[in-house]
């Protein structure tokens, strides 16, 4: 295995994107982190992907892991730079060394939301999306005491984002140190059922698009109803998984023992047909 590590300059930051190259011919898999995760966490999902047949790039987010500097309020990004900055370059950096760029985008949490805000805009090109414990983050996704909690830690985050000019998540236990003004986007998603990038999308678009998005049964981060909120996005397919590793939260724990999902995600693919649209769960 051929192993290069590339930097993406991204606003403020250096971003690493580590290429993985097998032997012989492949397919390139693209892995979108989750917040706050580094991307040497992924490692078994890269190797399981290599045992697939795929070449492999997994890119930090930036101010995550080795990626430098950390978040403060001169570094900062938002959810629209992530989809429509931050993903366009790291495609062009890409297809500089796979011509055909990536065949999937395979992003995790945040990474899934990204991807398919980008797919919807049409920015993913060829490359199919799956997103893996990721969902829309509206307060009606989540019922009793998992909706006020989650709309208590949507007040607490807008503010400390916006008195810190960072947020530190890393000692509140959620992701790590973030950007405030992603932080900022996380909130009023929560409250308002739009993510940013949102807005800037035409109404009108091309139909369903073949997207998967794959919820772990127990996520407490990303239910089903979430899942199916966020393929709602791009007409794609929701399903929801039993978590595929005995212990741990699902929402994290899965890419310790990725390999169902891999299978679940390479049968998918080679489906020769549209996923049914999926449809969002009543409130």
């Amino acid at each position: 295995m051929q192993q290069q590590i590339h930097t993406l300059k991204f606003g403020p930051f250096l971003v690493p994107v580590t290429v993985s190259r097998r032997a012989g011919d492949g397919p390139l898999a693209l892995v979108l982190p989750a917040l706050g995760v580094p991307a040497v966490k992924y490692e078994r999902l890269r190797q399981v992907l290599h045992d697939r047949g795929y070449h492999t790039a997994v890119a930090e987010l930036p101010g995550t892991g080795d990626s430098r500097p950390r978040p403060h309020r001169g570094a900062d990004y938002d959810y629209s730079d992530l989809v429509f900055t931050f993903i366009p370059q790291l495609l062009r950096l890409l297809e500089r060394q796979f011509p055909a760029g990536p065949e999937l985008i395979l992003g995790h949490s945040i990474g899934g939301q990204a991807a398919t805000l980008a797919a919807r805009a049409g920015l993913t090109g060829a490359a199919r999306v799956v997103s893996v414990a990721s969902g829309h983050i509206h307060y009606r996704c989540w019922q009793g005491t998992q909706r006020l909690s989650l709309l208590w830690a949507a007040a607490m985050a807008g503010l400390l984002a916006n008195l810190l000019g960072y947020f530190p998540g890393a000692r509140l236990g959620f992701g790590g140190r973030e950007a405030r003004g992603l932080m900022t986007d996380w909130s009023r998603s929560i409250l308002s059922g739009r993510f940013a990038p949102e807005k800037r999308m035409a109404p009108a678009w091309q139909g369903p698009q073949p997207t998967l998005h794959i919820a772990l049964a127990g996520d407490p981060f990303a239910p089903l109803k979430a899942t199916q909120r966020l393929a709602a996005i791009t007409g794609g397919e929701a399903r929801q998984m039993p978590a595929p590793h005995p212990q741990g939260n699902p929402h994290l724990s899965w890419i310790k023992s990725p390999q169902p999902i891999v299978a679940a995600v390479e049968q998918w693919l080679q489906q020769d047909r549209t996923p049914a649209p999926a449809t969002e769960a009543a409130d």
